[in-house]
C-alpha cells in the first residue's frame, strides 16, 4: 500500500511539473460550467442562459467540482474526483492533477473558488471532520500547493454547493470575502482572514428562492448570480442591498451535478457582442442588462418573429428588426383586436400590454404560452374595458421556452416592442342575469318522450352579455360552465342569436374558449342563415368517465369532478339596433350529434335535426322532427311541453342543485309540478324546496 501511495504521489508531481497547457488569453465574459458524472465543460452566456460544449473530454473519467477561475494566472482550478486532488485546466481543456500536500484522506470537495484578491484556491466541505481549506497557487511561494485548514466544519457549518469571491476588496483590508446561497435560500457572506487564520459566516437574509445552487458567479459590477440545478434558472442578487432579493435573470441548463466559475472582473456581455436581441421600449419597461431587460440570444436559423432578427450590443439599436407582428384591427377598450404574428419556426409566444400606462409590463400576460406554427398566426387580444385610452407600449417574446416573463434573458428567440394606441368606442355592457350572476339551464334529452325526467342530461350555468355603442349592439357574449351530463345519448350545446344573420358575424374576431383555452375551430355553425353558436359540438367529449363515475357529476361520489368552463364572444360586422337584438337570454338549446344513436325518433345520419329548447321557444332552421309524437303536445306557438305543461328544458335563476341520476325532478323538487301547471303563478320558489339526498350540489 505504501508503495502505491508513493507511486501516485510521484506521478502527480511529475504531471504538475511537466504538463503546462497555455492559460486562457483573456478574462472571458462567458461563465464556465462543469456537469455530469464524467466531467464535461460548457461555456454559458449568463445574459441569456445559452450554453455550448467547450470540451466533452477533460482527460478524466470522473467528476470535477469546486471550479474557480484564477485571475492571477488565467487558469481554471477545481477538485478532480478521479485524481483526488486539485486539478488545473488551461486553454486546451485538459485536466492536469496537481501534487497538493496535506489533502484530507479519502475526501472530495464540491465547493470551491479562487480568490480575486489573493492567489489561493479555497475548497469547502461541511462537517466537523472537514471545513474550509486554502491552497497557495503562487509557484514562488514556500507554501505552493500546500493545503491548510482555515476553519473547521463545526465552526463553519453551511449547507452550500458552491461559493464565489467578490471582485472588490473587503472593507476590512485584512480580510477577503466570498458569498453563497444555501438550500433554504439564505445568503451567506464568508469573511476570510487573509493570513488564513480563520473565517466566519454572516447570514445576510433570505433571498426568496430555494434549492441546490451548484454554480454561483460574480460580475465586474459586484452582481451575484446563482444557478439552480433542478431547472437551470439563473437568479441575480445585489449582495450590498439591505434586504437582498433574488431576481430571475435567465433560463440556463439544468443538471443534477453542477458547478461553475467565471472571471469575476469581466462584464456579463462584451461591448462588441451583437448576438443578443434587446427590447426597444422606453427604459422603464426593462430594456438594459442593468435593469434585467428582455433579451434573447438570436440564431438566424432558429426561431424569431417576422423575416429578420438582428443582434445589438445595446438596446434601442438603430438596426431594428421588429417586423413580426401586424395589428389588423384597431385597439379599442372593451373589444377584441386581431393581430397576425409571423414565426420562422414553431415556438411559444408571450405578450404584454401596458393597459394602465404605468410604464411597466405587469406579470399577467395578454397572450400566454401561445403555441405558434411556422408562418402566419391569427391571434385575438382581449382589451380590458378599463384600458388606458391613448398611446402606450406592448412587448412580444417568442422562444422554445414556454413560460417566460416580460424581462430577463432567454437562450433563443426574439423580443419585439411596439408602440400602440388605444381608443375608447364608448362600450356599454348589459349582462343577464347580472355581471356576476348565473342562471342554470337543465335539459331532458328524450323528447318527444318524457323519460326519466331527472333533468340532468345536460346542466349548465349560463350568462349572456350584450355590448352596445350608443343604442346599437356591436357584440354578444355567452359564458358559463358545464355542470353535469347524465345522458347516455350524445348531445351538443348551442345558442341561437334570434334575428341575427350568420353573414353579419365577424368570424375573424370571434373569441371561443373552453377551460380558458382558445379553440381553433369556428364557433358559428356553418351552412346556416341563422347565427347559431356551437358552444360544445358534443358535451361528452369534454370529460372522462370511469367504472364508478359513468356520467359527469350526476352520481354520488362523482360531484368533485371539475366543471367545464366556456366563453364565446361574437362581434358583429354591422351593428344592429338594440330593439332588433335577441332577448337577454338569447336561445340556448341542446341538439343530437350526427353519427350517434339518439332514440327511435332521430335519424342517426341527420341527428343534428333534433333539438330541445326552453318551453315555447321555436326550434332553429336545422330542426326536422315532427311535433305531437309520444308525450309531446307542441302546437301553434307552443313548443316543447307535455299536455300537462311540463317542459323538456328549464331556466332556473339560481346556482341550481340538479337531481342525481335516475331521480325524477318531481321527486327531488316536489313543488315543481304545481309551479308548471299554474303557468308559473304558484310555487315560484319551487327550486328552494328539495330533498338533499336526491340532488348534487353545485
Amino acid at each position: 500500500m505504501k508503495t502505491k501511495q508513493l507511486y501516485v504521489a510521484v506521478t502527480l508531481a511529475l504531471l504538475s511539473l511537466d504538463l503546462h497547457a497555455d492559460p486562457f488569453t483573456t478574462c472571458p465574459s462567458k461563465a464556465f460550467l462543469v456537469q455530469e458524472s464524467v466531467a464535461k465543460l460548457y461555456g454559458v452566456n449568463l445574459a441569456t442562459g445559452s450554453n455550448a460544449v467547450l470540451s466533452d473530454n477533460l482527460g478524466t473519467t470522473g467528476k470535477i467540482n469546486g471550479l474557480g477561475f484564477n485571475l492571477h494566472d488565467r487558469y481554471l482550478y477545481g477538485w478532480g474526483y478521479d485524481a483526488a486532488t486539485i486539478v488545473k485546466i488551461g486553454n486546451d481543456f485538459q485536466m492536469i492533477p496537481l501534487a497538493v500536500a496535506n489533502t484530507p484522506a479519502s475526501t472530495n470537495f464540491y465547493v470551491g473558488d479562487v480568490s480575486v484578491q489573493q492567489n489561493y484556491y479555497y475548497s469547502y466541505r461541511k462537517g466537523a471532520s472537514y471545513g474550509l481549506y486554502r491552497t497557495d497557487l503562487d509557484e514562488s511561494s514556500s507554501d505552493y500547493l500546500i493545503m491548510n485548514l482555515v476553519v473547521s466544519g463545526d465552526l463553519l457549518n453551511l449547507n452550500i454547493f458552491d461559493l464565489a469571491f467578490h471582485p472588490d476588496a473587503d472593507s476590512n483590508p485584512n480580510a477577503d470575502r466570498a458569498y453563497s446561497v444555501d438550500s433554504n435560500g439564505n445568503l451567506h457572506k464568508i469573511t476570510i482572514q487573509k493570513d488564513g487564520s480563520t473565517a466566519v459566516s454572516t447570514n445576510l437574509g433570505n433571498v426568496g428562492v430555494s434549492g441546490t445552487f451548484g454554480a454561483v458567479y460574480f460580475d465586474v459590477d459586484g452582481n451575484f448570480y446563482i444557478s439552480r440545478n433542478s431547472d437551470g434558472h439563473v437568479f441575480r442578487i445585489d449582495v450590498s442591498a439591505a434586504s437582498p432579493n433574488a431576481t430571475l435573470f435567465a433560463y440556463g441548463p439544468s443538471s443534477s451535478n453542477n458547478d461553475g466559475a467565471r472571471c469575476a472582473t469581466a462584464p456579463i456581455i462584451d461591448e462588441d457582442d451583437t448576438t443578443i436581441d434587446f427590447g426597444d421600449a422606453p427604459t422603464s419597461y426593462g430594456i438594459s442588462l442593468a435593469d434585467n431587460g428582455a433579451r434573447h440570444e438570436f440564431d438566424e436559423n432558429g426561431i424569431f418573429l417576422g423575416d429578420i432578427v438582428n443582434g445589438e450590443p445595446v438596446p434601442k439599436s438603430t438596426d431594428d428588426s421588429d417586423d413580426g407582428v401586424q395589428f389588423v384591427t384597431a385597439l379599442e377598450a372593451g373589444l377584441d383586436s386581431l393581430i397576425i404574428v409571423k414565426a420562422s419556426k414553431e415556438g411559444y409566444l408571450n405578450a404584454w400590454f401596458d393597459w394602465d400606462n404605468n410604464g411597466k409590463f405587469d406579470d399577467t400576460q395578454a397572450i400566454s404560452q401561445h403555441l405558434l406554427v411556422e408562418g402566419l398566426n391569427a391571434i385575438l387580444v382581449d382589451i380590458p374595458s378599463n384600458a388606458f385610452v391613448g398611446d402606450t407600449w406592448s412587448r412580444f417574446r417568442v422562444s422554445k421556452t414556454a413560460d417566460i416573463g416580460s424581462i430577463g434573458g432567454v437562450s433563443d428567440g426574439e423580443v419585439e416592442d411596439y408602440p400602440i394606441s388605444i381608443s375608447d368606442p364608448g362600450i356599454t355592457s348589459i349582462s343577464y342575469p347580472g355581471a356576476n350572476d348565473w342562471v342554470a339551464l337543465a335539459y331532458e334529452d328524450l323528447w318527444p318522450e318524457k323519460g326519466d325526467y331527472d333533468f340532468n342530461d345536460v346542466v349548465v350555468n349560463y350568462r349572456t352579455t350584450t355590448d352596445l355603442v350608443g343604442s346599437d349592439v356591436v357584440r354578444f357574449t355567452v359564458e358559463g360552465t358545464l355542470n353535469a351530463v347524465g345522458a347516455s345519448y350524445h348531445n351538443g350545446f348551442a345558442v341561437r342569436l334570434d334575428s341575427i344573420l350568420s353573414s353579419n358575424i365577424n368570424e375573424d374576431l370571434i373569441r371561443y374558449e373552453i377551460n380558458g383555452v382558445q379553440q381553433t375551430s369556428s364557433a358559428i355553425e356553418p351552412g346556416r342563415s341563422e347565427a347559431i353558436i356551437i358552444v360544445m359540438a358534443d358535451t361528452k367529449s369534454w370529460f372522462e368517465t370511469s367504472a364508478s363515475c359513468t356520467y359527469f357529476r350526476t352520481q354520488s361520489g362523482c360531484e368533485n369532478s371539475p366543471k367545464v368552463s366556456f366563453k364565446v364572444t361574437v362581434p358583429l360586422i354591422t351593428p344592429v339596433a338594440s330593439e332588433s337584438a335577441p332577448s337577454a337570454l338569447f336561445d340556448p338549446f341542446i341538439f343530437a350529434v350526427n353519427g350517434f344513436y339518439h332514440g327511435p325518433f332521430v335519424d342517426v345520419n341527420n341527428a343534428r335535426s333534433w333539438e330541445v329548447h326552453l318551453k315555447n321557444q321555436s326550434p332553429t332552421e336545422a330542426f326536422a322532427i315532427s311535433y305531437g309524437q309520444a308525450d309531446d303536445n307542441s302546437g301553434s306557438e307552443m313548443y316543447y311541453q307535455t299536455a300537462q305543461g311540463l317542459p323538456w328544458a328549464l331556466e332556473i335563476g339560481v346556482n341550481w342543485s340538479h337531481p342525481k341520476e335516475g331521480v325524477d325532478l318531481l321527486s327531488a323538487y316536489p313543488d315543481f309540478a304545481e309551479f308548471t301547471q299554474s303557468s308559473g303563478s304558484e310555487k315560484t320558489t319551487w327550486f328552494n324546496t328539495f330533498s338533499e339526498s336526491k340532488v348534487i350540489n353545485n
